[in-house]
């Protein structure tokens, strides 16, 4: 079994089965909880952006550099180069809960 066959079995929306909107849910409730989904999207959005190398593979990365350079905590990162490897600024994705660095523009502020 490959990837993608993994990725196609139900099993990978297993975490959401326990997920119950309870009665009388706010409008709060349910955008908290999209909000939360939106790690997700910008996480997807992120390795879709990851550049090949010329050989056509891709670059290995931890996710906790994207995450040190999102917050602004380059002292821990491991790639000093890690917005190199992407081709969308790291900076303009939005990963609910943790707050975003402010010493580096993103792109929408440099318009």
């Amino acid at each position: 079994m490959n990837f993608s066959d993994d990725l196609n079995d139900w099993r990978t929306y297993e975490p959401l089965f326990d997920l119950e909107i309870p009665d009388g849910s706010t409008a709060e409730y349910i955008s908290d909880l999209v909000e939360s989904f939106d790690k997700y999207k910008s996480t997807a959005m992120l390795y879709a952006s990851l550049k090949p190398k010329e050989d056509g593979t891709y670059p290995s990365f931890k996710f906790m550099d994207i995450i040190d350079y999102y917050t602004g905590e380059d002292k821990h990162l491991i790639n000093k180069n890690i917005q190199d490897l992407f081709t969308i600024n790291i900076l303009d994705l939005n990963f609910p809960g943790i707050k975003k660095r402010t010493d580096i523009p993103t792109k929408e502020e440099e318009k």
